[in-house]
């Protein structure tokens, strides 16, 4: 019964993980107090810049106020933090071997599948108004941005993955 138990923490630990939209890294000024945070806007000039199409400008953004709203953060003209978004993307190409008609078998020397696709990586900074600095910087790569259909979803997904750690806790 043990490991019957031990197999399905396992296999759904492994599901957890493998539903990431992204890989997350994030950085943050540990002197920084957070709680001090409650509005915020975005650079313009930055967002001006960002090099994505309209659709997914939109998208990046919309997700973006909709995880601060649920946050407690209000969007104001005059705020604590102003937000700018990098996005940038490159080609890959990825083999499979040993793939079988869609089934990873352990057979070797058997056919293998190479296709390409388009990797997105989403930075955000938070920059603090008053000492105009960067407090707080998320960034997720891997994004496959090359199905169109799935993007709709992909993205906001991936920006909550992003901003899943923002604020910080606390310092002690």
């Amino acid at each position: 019964m043990k490991f019957n138990s031990l197999f399905i923490m396992l296999l759904f630990g492994f599901f957890l993980t493998s539903c990431k939209t992204v890989s997350v890294t994030y950085d943050f000024d540990r002197s920084a107090d957070f709680n001090t945070f409650k509005t915020y806007n975005f650079h313009q000039k930055g967002i001006d810049k960002l090099e994505v199409n309209d659709l997914d400008k939109r998208r990046i953004l919309s997700a973006i106020e909709a995880n601060l709203a649920a946050k407690g953060f209000t969007k104001s003209e005059t705020p604590d933090l102003y937000i700018n978004v990098l996005a940038s993307s490159k080609e890959k190409v990825n083999i499979d071997n040993n793939y079988y008609g869609g089934y990873w078998g352990p057979y070797w020397g058997g056919p293998s599948r190479v296709y390409q696709y388009t990797s997105g990586t989403i930075i955000i900074d938070m920059v603090d108004n008053k000492k105009n600095i960067l407090i707080w910087q998320g960034a997720g790569s891997g994004l496959n941005v090359s199905n169109l259909s799935t993007k709709g979803e992909d993205i906001p997904n991936a920006i909550n993955e992003i901003l899943e750690k923002f604020p910080p806790p606390a310092q002690k």
